[in-house]
């Protein structure tokens, strides 16, 4: 058994264990992939993992993301490669969250806890959007309110310097890394004042099509209002933009997403999975 780094070069090798989303993370600083390949170069599993507050003063965790293979040997063999990585990057814990069956009963296998749960992600449809509440439609928006693609490379690294700083990093804990390229600029809505970015929400338009929201944050006395304005200004890009059948991700990572998510879309549900983790040290 042969085990391989998996990159966005070779990860279509993988593709029967590793979705086109994911592969496309591969290029991203803090995401790493692991392959297994038989004697004859056949693969045999994968496993893609993330890891988290690796540049902070927090103790670095691990979110593993994709864990497959064909049989036990394949599996035990990535584990065994996974636990050595991460033991070189001082990881502390490792989590998971998935809706497969089989991912969460190998995990277990290998020492992670397990329990039933309800996902972290909940997906939005065109009609949910429509039918959001009047709190958040606005038929006037300000002058400050603009695209991303309305935002120069100075102003949006002046903001992601300020998201660091209060430590709002989001779902891109690799944000100062990334390029406003990586985001949809037309969708993605931002707050400028005073020539500076202080408020943003950003979209990322995954290579399936679904809208991720990565980063939602905003700063100053009005913060809250630059937040409904920017949540609305991107809500109404999507309606107007994007297909019927889109579907808009939201993953309620903390309390005040969660809190804003129970507020507008009260009737949304994230579906059954298994989370668990299991300590490094």
């Amino acid at each position: 058994m042969e085990i391989v780094e998996i990159t966005t070069e070779n990860a279509e090798e993988f593709s029967g264990f590793i979705d086109e989303d994911t592969a496309e993370s591969l290029e991203r600083v803090f995401y790493r992939g692991i392959g297994a390949l038989d004697d004859d170069g056949s693969v045999r599993g994968a496993l893609v993992y993330e890891l988290i507050n690796s540049e902070s003063d927090e103790d670095t965790k691990s979110r593993i993301l994709i864990f497959g293979g064909d049989d036990g040997a394949a599996k035990e063999a990535l584990i065994k490669e996974y636990t050595t990585a991460i033991a070189d990057d001082d990881v502390a814990e490792s989590f998971y969250e998935t809706a497969d069956r089989e991912m969460a009963e190998a995990l277990q296998t290998f020492g992670f806890s397990r329990e039933k749960s309800e996902s972290l992600d909940i997906f939005l449809t065109i009609d949910e959007l429509k039918g959001i509440g009047p709190e958040l439609k606005v038929t006037d928006f300000p002058s400050d309110i603009v695209d991303l693609s309305d935002v120069s490379v100075l102003q949006y690294r002046g903001f992601a310097k300020m998201c660091l700083f209060h430590d709002h990093r989001g779902l891109v804990d690799d944000l100062a890394y990334l390029p406003t390229s990586w985001f949809d600029r037309e969708l993605s809505s931002c707050c400028v004042v005073d020539d500076k970015v202080d408020g943003g929400l950003l979209v990322k338009k995954a290579p399936s099509g679904i809208l991720y929201i990565m980063l939602f944050a905003a700063f100053g006395v009005e913060y809250q209002n630059k937040l409904r304005l920017m949540m609305a200004y991107t809500t109404e890009k999507i309606i107007e933009n994007e297909p019927a059948d889109v579907r808009v991700v939201i993953r309620r990572h903390n309390e005040p997403v969660k809190k804003l998510t129970d507020r507008f879309f009260a009737a949304c549900k994230g579906e059954p999975v298994s989370e668990g983790n299991r300590g490094e040290r």
